[in-house]
């Protein structure tokens, strides 16, 4: 189109030119002009001049029209391109005509112009495919697909747009469900969890309560004993329902921290205070040592809580060491802008493929070992809860037979210590 405008213009130029240098040859050319003057929507007979401004300005408007239609081209190209669900454009002939950043991401680098049996792997999307082809209606399903190594789920649509009798184009769309996959899997697991966490304690109770029906009660030590039974499942549903709470609340934003500069030499005071008759009664050994004169911008009962279940935790699983030392040592130290609060015990260890699920809900190690103790499975998952509300990070080292320790980094708050608030 432009090279057609081009070129009237410079005809145009040309007889204007001509048409001051020989005038007797007016009659020849104006024939021509009042051609091009017809095309432009002028009358017979119009000035040349006038002609060529016209055809100039005519010329510009094309221009820009053009350079408009090229930039909307460009905008929803790169519109296209930086949507995230993957886009493949296909003809009829199974052609690839387009494919945007993320279809390219699951397919192979370069795919336009080949055939898209030769670029998808997934069979059920070929599948999908062929009956738009066939039926000409919009064919959707789930399909499976191999990303980076790393499995994906997605909705597949496609969709058949027809421009006219001799053209038409398939556009495939994946919307990408990985994460609601994902997060589907794990509410049917918590579900499942949570009932089997209550149905063990309830199926114990209702038992032992059924025993003390049947029984004439004359066996006052049995029925302690039956009675005891009772109320540590009882307790052991309290904590269970208690700590869902909290973590409910935790992630839904519920849960009201009050900020101010902590001490964590107090946190760990008051933590000590509450398992030392514990860990005396399962014969290990707490150490402390707090070397923290900076403080942590934080909410002091949530860090009690934070500590009180690493603690508690360590003291618990290192009882049930069968051999060796059974020692659990609480620390606060500075490093840095970092204030590293730190728990260390010589305990059991955790296996090293277990130590990637370790702050899963109702993970653990050894089930068995973890009811014997009384741990519910969601301790570490509120403690990563109240880390994460303090911008605080947490790691863990261990070794199988050797022990665990676990460290929270917290940022320091610009107050120091000082005597009043020790």
């Amino acid at each position: 189109m432009i090279i057609y405008a081009i070129v009237i213009t410079v005809i145009a130029l040309i007889f204007s030119i001509l048409f001051f240098l020989n005038r007797k040859n007016l009659r020849i050319y104006s024939r021509y002009l009042d051609k091009i003057a017809i095309t432009i929507g002028e009358e017979v007979g119009t000035p040349p001049l006038y002609i060529y401004e016209r055809l100039r300005k005519k010329i510009e408007e094309l221009e820009k029209r053009i350079f408009e239609s090229e930039k909307e081209r460009r905008n929803i190209f790169t519109i296209l391109n930086n949507i995230t669900d993957p886009i493949i454009i296909v003809r009829g002939d199974g052609v690839i005509t387009f494919a945007n950043i993320a279809g390219r991401d699951i397919t192979r680098p370069g795919i336009e112009g080949r055939k898209v049996y030769d670029v998808v792997e997934n069979y059920f999307l070929l599948e999908m495919f062929e009956k738009a082809l066939e039926t000409g209606e919009i064919q959707s399903g789930d399909v499976v697909m191999q990303t980076n190594g790393e499995t994906r789920y997605y909705d597949a649509k496609v969709v058949p747009i027809k421009f006219d009798q001799e053209s038409e184009r398939y556009i495939i769309v994946l919307h990408d469900t990985t994460k609601e996959k994902q997060l589907d899997k794990l509410r049917r697991e918590f579900i499942s969890n949570v009932s089997h966490e209550l149905r063990t304690p309830l199926t114990s109770i209702h038992g032992y309560a059924e025993a003390l029906l049947d029984d004439d009660l004359s066996n006052k030590e049995l029925v302690r004993k039956f009675l005891g039974v009772i109320e540590s499942e009882s307790a052991r549903m309290t904590r269970l329902i208690n700590d869902l709470l909290d973590l409910e609340k935790l992630e839904s934003g519920d849960a009201k921290f009050n900020f101010s500069d902590v001490n964590m030499c107090r946190v760990i005071e008051r933590v000590v205070t509450i398992l030392e008759p514990l860990a005396e009664d399962y014969g290990v050994e707490l150490y402390t040592k707090c070397e923290c004169k900076s403080t942590v911008y934080g909410d002091f009962d949530r860090l009690v809580q934070l500590v009180l279940n690493l603690v508690d935790n360590a003291v618990k699983y290192t009882s049930i060491k069968e051999t060796g030392e059974k020692k659990v040592f609480v620390k606060c130290h500075e490093k840095e802008d970092k204030l590293i609060f730190e728990v260390q015990d010589t305990g059991p260890g955790i296996p090293e493929d277990a130590q990637k699920r370790l702050f899963e809900r109702f993970y653990r190690v050894d089930k068995a070992r973890s009811r014997k103790v009384g741990g519910t499975g969601l301790g570490l998952s509120i403690v990563k809860m109240i880390a994460d509300k303090h911008n605080a990070t947490i790691s863990f080292e261990s070794k199988v037979g050797e022990g665990t320790t676990f460290r929270v980094y917290f940022k320091k708050s610009s107050q120091e210590t000082t005597d009043e608030n020790k």
